[in-house]
């Protein structure tokens, strides 16, 4: 049992960890801005952006200019996330990706930023419908470079809401629906049922993930009825339209146009040349923006219910395995036993250190706290820090310096080689011994204040970083 004094010494020491955490987090909010220079270097003709598009000085279209930040700020690197300029041309298609800024460790993002096939990979994914392609991660920074490559996929999808056109689908826009439900498994997409519950057909819309696709003056949300099976088109409809009126009334109008794809297949529909569509004498773009939104949202649909292979999440697994391992050297007997011992820190140095490198610093603590914890991407990562803080604050047991450090292991290692130690003069050990507390103290004062240190410089675990 604890003494009371103890107890409140400990308590005290989470108090002040929770206090200095909490100050960093306040000042540490996410810069979402970008400045002239970051569209122009993409797009060096440009000369204003609206709505994302980028006009040069005759007022012509160059294509659209995007930032990944905020909409991609929940996805995490190693120890923070990354703001990235996008530039697509005139069609929606991804031509050039740049960093704006980075939270994240700066070595690990040099590694992803060096990689030019990394880049070459996302080249042409279409906005509205990037689809799941399977890029592969930059050796030595794979957590940094997933997290980039989710947030260039994710904001290529687009918006989840939509601020042109906020009215969703309603049951009465669907003549054969008594009820309306979502999808348990697509997104955007709605079952219709008739009185009986049985599922009569879906809907779905070209807003908000096709807003960007205008017009003569802008951007029309369609509604797109599929039939039971969801592989062919029922009919589409006008919902709502910021193009010229007078345009969109010539389509509506014209009633041969709107049942273009009636009856079409979802697989007919994209094997389509959307340039070789004949559009409405009179509202030309109109026709065309609105032929080419359906397409582009039908090809979403198809990327969206394709059953997608799931991937183990080995490093994470790895890394609970690696805890629960060094838990039990702590508090085992298998401490005491030589050879398991030596097994045990080879093991970590290869898998923890050498294969994974995913060791615990300080850099990586403070992107934590500045940006949030990486839930979903690195739960492995999480459960080993989270024990190596609570276990010796509850039970002094050193668990990560004494069972899970790689670092560490090589320095016990290196104290055994037959070389005689170096004494040091009483004196300068005791200065020297004050170092690791006068480093901390000058980290946590750093990002307190905002100042611009490198904070993986200030410690030797990015030599761990062999691949990158």
């Amino acid at each position: 049992m604890l003494g009371g004094t103890e107890l409140w010494v400990r308590l005290y020491r989470l108090l002040v960890v929770v206090l200095i955490s909490w100050l960093i987090f306040e000042k540490s909010k996410p810069n979402t801005s970008y400045s002239e220079e970051d569209f122009t270097l993409l797009f060096p003709k440009a000369v204003r952006i609206e709505n994302e598009k980028v006009f040069n000085q005759e007022g012509d279209s160059l294509g659209y200019f995007l930032t990944t930040s905020p909409q991609c700020d929940h996805l995490k690197g190693y120890s923070g996330s990354t703001n990235l300029a996008l530039a697509l041309d005139k069609t929606g298609r991804l031509i050039e990706a740049q960093i704006i800024e980075s939270s994240d460790t700066p070595d690990h993002v040099q590694s992803v930023v060096d990689d030019p096939y990394f880049w070459r990979a996302h080249l042409g994914l279409s906005l509205g419908s990037p689809g799941n392609p399977k890029i592969d991660a930059v050796t030595g920074s794979t957590l940094t470079s997933a997290a980039i490559s989710r947030s260039i996929i994710e904001r290529l999808g687009g918006p989840t809401t939509s601020r042109l056109f906020p009215t969703k689908i309603l049951a009465a826009e669907l003549p054969e629906a008594d009820t309306i439900e979502k999808h348990p498994d697509w997104p955007g997409v709605l079952c219709v049922y008739d009185e009986g519950r049985n599922i009569v057909g879906y809907a779905l819309r070209t807003a908000p993930s096709q807003e960007f696709l205008h017009g003569y003056q802008g951007p029309t949300d369609i509604l797109i009825v599929l039939d039971r099976k969801a592989t062919k088109v029922a009919r589409i409809r006008f919902r709502k339209s910021y193009d010229n009126e007078e345009y969109y009334e010539r389509i509506l109008n014209n009633s041969d146009w709107l049942n273009l794809y009636n009856g079409m297949t979802i697989k007919e529909i994209l094997a389509i040349d959307q340039s070789k569509i004949e559009g409405i004498s009179g509202a030309t773009h109109t026709s065309w923006a609105i032929a080419d939104s359906v397409a582009r949202r039908l090809a979403r649909f198809e990327t969206d219910r394709e059953s997608r292979p799931r991937e183990i999440p080995w490093r994470n697994f790895a890394l609970v395995t690696l805890t629960i391992g060094a838990t039990l050297f702590s508090f085992t007997r298998l401490r005491g036993n030589p050879r398991a011992r030596i097994l045990w820190q080879i093991t970590v140095v290869v898998l923890l250190g050498i294969i994974l490198g995913d060791l615990l610093s300080q850099a990586l603590l403070i992107g934590w706290v500045r940006h949030g914890l990486p839930f979903s991407e690195s739960w492995g990562l999480l459960f080993l820090a989270a024990a190596s803080f609570l276990t010796p604050w509850a039970t002094g047991h050193h668990l990560y310096c004494h069972q899970l450090c790689p670092h560490g292991f090589l320095q016990r290692w290196l104290g055994k080689l037959p070389v005689k130690p170096i004494k040091l003069p009483a004196k300068l050990h005791k200065l020297l011994s004050m170092l690791p507390a006068l480093c901390l103290l000058i980290l946590v004062a750093s990002t307190l204040i905002g100042a611009s240190l490198n904070l993986a410089d200030w410690e030797g675990f990015d030599a761990w970083l062999w691949r990158s």
